[in-house]
């Protein structure tokens, strides 16, 4: 791999062989990348970064031997590869995964191209420097020592990699040929208990390195002294691998790996495409370990194509015809420029296609489509329990950026006034018994400056608040907060303290930072109607200071966590342990522990190992309750059972997002508050309410956390968002609900909480229409009146199977709470769907009957369809026959069949012949129940008068289904109007 071709009359299938052997390596790699730190892939992928590029390096390095590998020609067409493929991997990753462009960094494992360039061209002076081994292999470890030597030009990995590329470059080829084809059994023998040894040495070390950084195998610089060891037994481990590998490989060609080894060109430019696909659709987040079955078959298969004779004769075509460009070789400038260009801008401009489709696809493969979705609906025993719940509401960062400070500020006053932000998210959090918020930044003063930045202008940020925002918190309803963040130190310790008193001053409770250790071991524990609960709280860290400034310096300041890989964890772990059981062990110990962790990467919807890793420790401790903060982006909602002596339903909410945040790009605008229901009986949880909120701010006000349902229900606040500001609030409402609990759901379906139980999600019951004195002067109202129980019998717009379950009726039948009601429905049913179906519809035995059937009837005209109004009625007086079989005084409503507009896809008529066929069998369904009694509606003009004066969008999902807001709402208006 690496080499470029030049004239070689016969290949050494020893070396293809190797390389072979190394590019499988490093493919399967790629693959179980992401998987890092995860079960039986991430061991593996650690044990493969312990020694694969190395030794792929060490080949590198011998195959670098000749003139040609180092002339000029040799050196530019490896760096018009690095600018070809680097550039569109990049493109390609920004489609997939929205990543940033980097163009001085290099992208995934192109860092190899660019490093090769170095090194070829370096080593022609280099060779004749005294003790240059030596003087690499001091260089390598020196280096991580250096902050500045980063991924920028691959510099690290280049420097630390050298000495491997040296010993390859060095090796005496007359004496190594001699050995390779005069090995020896006792040769093998020694290669065989080297390997085995190494093999020994590098389990023990991932043994004992448990969670070794993928940052370390990538040679980045040191962030403990630790690392410098660590780099050491990867790289000697890597030595002794490649030794044990290069006595070992066979001198005959392997079948597929002497192949593979020939065009590793080809597989490495190409092959991480097809991992970044995989990755995207096999994201750790959803990792199981039947994936590294899968990661193994998709390496074969990667390599199978890729390293075909086919596939690398048109990579090399293409990279010799832009290198001709490139060098100025007109012969191929006027045919290849031309189609180049067109090439190039074809995959740019089809990379956001492949995105939006990868999105889709990535959706149906994650759950089942919206269309499809019937969402439980809440029943008595639900309402019951929530009733008599103790609630615990929990927001995010409670944060100020400059800007916010500054708009606060009014002049007339010479005040700073936060109560705006908190006006509308008020009702929410008093009405909890306990509502708890992470205040992220001190109150240290005036004289120390308020905040200092906005996040993305450029400028240092060290936060600090004026002391009326803590008064604003208080009043807002929140009770509680977390002082334990990454800003606690922004204006010193003497910043944290004069926190405390503004907070203690103000009377907002407190855990996370303490004057003293009496004060931190002083255990906080609320008790509300007899359930006591206490709180942990705990930091990754505070900006600029070291983990030895907390554990020896000043241990009693707050309470850090840190990452698996720190040489500090174990001892971190402990001490967190003993947090819990210094809680246990109370005489009167609490009923329910709440963890407040203040960890996770920013902007991200989804968790990283650091977070999961610390909820699995807290939970196994016996935490109850873990509200997760600091990556400013909603992330899910995850059920677990905590086992302390008995079975436990236990919670983390990983994150709610910001309350507030002027900082609003990556989705800080989409937030929530999440409310934690707990059984006071069994002192366990039952489940969540999620209030999805909208981050705004007002031309002349200050940034506010809207409620999306207050934004759709309150008139005040409808006149102060635009058309415009109503698309995004649709995205947040999307985003949070997608995310949180795991069903995205429409505006349409906005209710004031949304529960989310270890089941899934549970939608409250509609609200009931206005029933006006009209209403009450129909026959529909009269017979609903006395009838005990009630079944609706229809199509999809009553099973409601394109909205998520809302069937039309359901805010007519809410005016009659006391009423049994059955649901007999079926997406794209007909009137022979329902004569199939009648012993089910029958079984109910119900007083009344609402059926509302026909549309389909007359729009597929298929072997399921009445294909007149004569059959259509006839099978209408079928089905009631059977169902009278079960109640014999049933009574009877008909509705005509329902109406369908004009961008209908799916009728197989003229939109004008459909429409005049349903009125004839509207019409014969009319005389049908003026012959036999039944009552007869036809509320379609109605309908159609409210969607030809109003945009049909606001009351209908397509051509003929009402949402499940304002559709259904009209449908029960009108019928009950009829």
């Amino acid at each position: 791999m690496g080499q470029l071709p030049e004239p070689v009359k016969d290949r050494n299938p020893y070396w293809d062989n190797y390389k072979g052997v190394m590019i499988a390596l490093v493919v399967l790699g790629h693959f179980l990348w992401d998987y890092w730190g995860l079960g039986l892939a991430g061991s593996l992928v650690s044990f493969i970064y312990l020694f694969h590029m190395p030794a792929f390096i060490f080949v590198a390095g011998y195959m670098s031997k000749s003139d040609h590998a180092k002339s000029q020609d040799s050196l530019l067409k490896l760096g018009v590869i690095y600018i070809l493929f680097n550039t569109t991997i990049m493109l390609f990753s920004y489609a997939l995964f929205d990543t940033s462009f980097q163009l001085i960094t290099p992208q995934y494992s192109t860092w190899f191209l660019i490093a090769l360039i170095v090194w070829r061209f370096t080593i022609q002076y280099l060779e004749k420097v005294k003790h240059i081994m030596f003087i690499s292999v001091i260089v390598a470890f020196l280096i991580g020592l250096w902050r500045d030597v980063t991924d920028v030009f691959a510099l690290a990995r280049i420097v630390v990699f050298f000495p491997f590329f040296i010993a390859g470059y060095t090796l005496p080829k007359d004496k190594f040929i001699s050995f390779i084809h005069n090995r020896k059994l006792a040769d093998y023998i020694k290669g065989i208990l080297l390997l085995a040894v190494t093999l020994l040495l590098a389990i023990l070390f991932l043994d004992k390195y448990t969670g070794l950084s993928k940052f370390i195998v990538l040679m980045s610089s040191y962030d403990q002294l630790l690392d410098f060891i660590i780099r050491q037994g990867i790289l000697s481990i890597a030595a002794l691998m490649t030794i044990s590998l290069t006595i070992l490989m066979p001198k005959k060609p392997l079948p597929l790996l002497c192949k593979w080894g020939k065009n590793s060109l080809s597989i490495y430019v190409l092959h991480r495409f097809i991992t970044l696909i995989f990755a995207f659709f096999l994201p750790k987040q959803q990792y199981i370990p039947n994936y590294i079955v899968v990661a193994l078959g998709a390496t074969v298969l990667t390599l199978a194509i890729l390293g075909s004779d086919s596939v690398s004769r048109i990579l090399n075509r293409i990279i010799d015809r832009v290198f001709a460009i490139a060098s100025g070789c007109y012969e191929y400038k006027q045919k290849s420029l031309g189609h180049l260009a067109l090439i190039l801008a074809t995959v740019i401009l089809s990379l956001p296609l492949l995105r939006s489709l990868s999105q889709v696809a990535s959706q149906t493969m994650a759950k089942v489509p919206q269309e499809d979705i019937i969402h439980q609906v809440m029943q008595a025993e639900h309402e019951a329990a929530l009733e008599d719940a103790v609630t615990i509401a929990f927001v995010g960062d409670l944060i100020l950026l400059q800007d916010q400070v500054r708009r606060a500020y009014s002049d007339s006053s010479g005040e700073y006034d936060f109560e705006p932000m908190f006006e509308y998210a008020a009702p929410y959090l008093t009405a909890a018994d306990l509502a708890i918020g992470i205040f992220e930044g001190p109150t240290a003063g005036e004289d120390v400056n308020y905040s200092t930045s906005n996040f993305d202008d450029g400028l240092p940020l060290f936060l600090n608040y004026p002391d009326s925002f803590a008064w604003s918190v208080k009043n807002s309803g929140i009770d509680l907060v977390s002082t334990a963040n990454n800003h606690l130190l922004d204006k010193g310790e003497e910043g944290v303290m004069r926190t405390l008193d503004i907070l203690d001053e103000v009377g907002l409770l407190h855990v996370g930072s303490y004057r003293n250790a009496e004060e931190r071991g002083n255990n906080l524990i609320v008790e509300i109607r007899g359930v006591r609960i206490a709180f942990l709280a705990y930091t990754y860290g505070s900006n600029g200071y070291s983990e030895e400034y907390f554990l020896w310096g000043n241990p009693s300041l707050t309470s850090i966590l840190v990452s698996p890989a720190n040489q500090y964890f174990q001892e971190v772990k402990a001490s967190v342990l003993s947090d819990f059981n210094q809680l246990k062990g109370m005489s009167n110990p609490p009923d329910i522990i709440v963890v407040l962790p203040h960890m996770g990467t920013q902007f991200s919807h989804t968790t990283d190992a650091f977070q999961e890793t610390w909820n699995e420790i807290f939970i196994n401790a016996g935490a109850d309750i873990i509200l997760c903060d600091h990556v400013h982006a909603v992330q899910p909602i995850e059920f677990t059972i905590v086992d302390e002596g008995k079975e436990k339903q236990g919670i983390i909410v990983n994150c709610p997002g910001n309350f507030v945040n002027s900082y609003v790009e990556k989705n800080g605008d989409a937030t929530s508050i999440v409310e934690v229901y707990i059984d006071p009986h069994r002192k366990e949880v039952i489940c969540v309410g999620v209030i999805p909120m909208y981050t705004q701010a007002p031309a002349n006000g200050n940034y506010r956390a809207l409620p999306i349902y207050s934004i759709l229900n309150e008139p005040h606040l409808q006149s102060q968002v635009s058309k415009y500001e109503m698309e995004r609030v649709a995205e947040v409402q999307a985003i949070v609900t997608s995310v949180i609990l795991n069903t995205e759901l429409s505006l349409d379906q906005a209710q004031d909480r949304y529960y989310l139980f270890p089941q899934g999600y549970v939608r409250q019951k509609v609200n009931s229409i206005e029933i006006t004195e009209e209403m009450r002067d129909r026959d529909l109202y009269k017979l609903l009146s006395v009838a005990d129980s009630v079944c609706f019998v229809g199509d999809s717009i009553t099973a409601g199977s394109k909205n998520g379950g809302y069937g039309w009726y359901e805010p007519l039948m809410a005016a009659f709470p006391d009423s049994v009601v059955h649901r007999e429905a079926w997406g794209s049913a007909t009137t022979k769907t329902l004569l199939e179906n009648a012993e089910a519809i029958g079984d109910h035995a119900a007083d009344l009957y609402i059926i509302a059937i026909g549309t389909n009837d007359v729009r597929y005209r298929n072997e399921q369809c009445a294909m007149s109004s004569s059959q259509y009625v006839s099978n209408i007086d079928l089905l009631v026959s059977k169902i009278m079989e079960y109640n014999t005084e049933a009574n009877f409503v008909f509705i005509s069949p329902w109406l369908a507009l004009d961008n209908d896809p799916y009728t197989m008529l003229p939109n004008e012949d459909r429409d005049v066929m349903l009125a004839e069998y509207g019409e014969g369904l009319r005389l049908y129940c003026e012959a036999h009694g039944h009552c007869y509606l036809n509320p379609n003009p109605s309908i159609s008068d409210v969607l030809n004066k109003f945009p049909p969008t606001d009351y209908l999902l397509d051509h003929i289904h009402p949402n499940a807001g304002a559709g259904i709402v009209l449908y029960c208006q009108k019928v009950l109007t009829d």
